[in-house]
């Protein structure tokens, strides 16, 4: 498995806003899907072994 490096932010540490590539309009961005209750957004890839488990 490739390391890679991150940046850890504290629990309850709002949410930079991100664009990111989107499979149906172009682009998506944090603020077009944050929601006043909760926002969940997954970053997961279907042949890493530990998301298939």
């Amino acid at each position: 498995m490739a390391r890679a490096p991150f940046n850890m932010l504290p629990l309850g540490t709002p949410a930079p806003d991100f664009k990111l590539p989107d499979t149906v309009s172009g682009t998506v961005s944090l603020d077009e899907l944050k929601s006043d209750k909760a926002t969940v957004i997954m970053f997961i890839c279907n042949h890493c072994p530990f998301v298939s488990m």
